[in-house]
């Protein structure tokens, strides 16, 4: 077992994985299917982890897959930065998917996702999650959710419909991840549900909008 820090696009997360090193090819396939497909990472200390997460690392941990797994530990950029100095960080491992005549990969047909964990603003909007491209998205129909919970306190799976299964809080099942698109300034809106993206499982553990 071992915890990373992960630098993106968007800034750091941390995860736990149970892949022996962080130069696996499978492990970037599964980062790849959260939208994580450009990344340096650093292992770091899955004792201070421990010790600093407390009751979230052992619920996390919990969830995860004994082998070829990881799980998202810290969505919090500034967070996860702070909480380890350079010193305790390893040497970095560094992934770039642009890569030339790739093999295309055809993907199984959906099922279910994985789990997904999400923030909400003031608006109702996914400010922040473990599948980064879906930041922005909304949740149709509309519901209203306290936006101090924290990511660990909404999570949820979608399955090949599309559709929120198994989720906390529970007023989120049933209903559907939309991005949705935006209208003309000339309208007076600045976003609309129409054109709107509906997010479900790829098959392989990530998801395509569609």
């Amino acid at each position: 077992m071992k915890a990373a820090m992960i630098f993106t696009g968007s800034g750091p997360i941390l995860i736990l994985t149970s892949f022996d090193s962080l130069n696996h090819p499978t492990l970037a396939e599964k980062l790849g299917a959260r939208g994580i497909t450009k990344y340096i990472a650093y292992e770091v200390s899955l004792d201070k982890v421990k010790k600093h997460y407390g009751t979230r690392f052992s619920i996390v941990l919990g969830d995860l897959s004994q082998t070829d797994d990881i799980r998202v530990m810290d969505i919090d950029g500034h967070h996860v930065f702070d909480s380890f100095s350079f010193e305790e960080l390893s040497t970095p491992v560094y992934f770039d998917s642009l890569k030339k005549n790739a093999p295309e990969q055809v993907a199984e047909e959906p099922t279910e996702s994985e789990w997904l964990y999400v923030k909400l603003d003031e608006y109702g909007k996914v400010s922040e999650s473990s599948y980064m491209p879906m930041l922005g998205a909304r949740f149709e129909p509309p519901v209203t959710i306290d936006p101090s919970l924290g990511s660990e306190q909404i999570r949820f799976q979608i399955d090949a419909l599309g559709v929120i299964v198994n989720a906390t809080p529970r007023i989120i099942n049933g209903r559907k991840l939309v991005y949705r698109g935006r209208s003309s300034p000339a309208l007076g809106r600045t976003d609309t549900v129409v054109p709107g993206s509906t997010w479900r499982p790829d098959g392989e553990g990530g998801w395509i909008c569609n």
